[in-house]
């Protein structure tokens, strides 16, 4: 029983930051995005049965997040480049398919 209480002081939400109604949409957006990668990868199974959502959620870590990774770090390289430029450093980016 004392171990519910401590869980409940050191676990609970207002730990979290949904002490607050803003806190509160903040996680159930979060939770709603993480459904939705975890759903789109599980949908590239093509797999009738019902989804493994440890595997969707890895399958969606291994491929969808390095892709957002790059194309983040490409966005903010197009930002930087003048800066580049200004320092005598000329930056090309090209995709080449594989």
């Amino acid at each position: 029983m004392g171990w519910f209480k401590t869980a409940k002081h050191r676990f609970g939400l207002h730990r979290f930051g949904q002490g607050t109604l803003l806190g509160v949409y903040r996680w159930l957006v979060l939770s709603l995005i993480a459904y939705i990668l975890a759903h789109w990868a599980y949908l590239s199974f093509s797999d009738p049965d019902l989804p493994d959502w440890g595997e969707a959620a890895q399958t969606a870590l291994e491929f969808i997040f390095p892709q957002i990774l790059v194309s983040l770090l490409l966005l903010d390289i197009e930002r930087l480049a003048p800066l580049a430029r200004s320092h005598g450093f000329n930056i090309h980016i090209s995709r080449c398919k594989i």
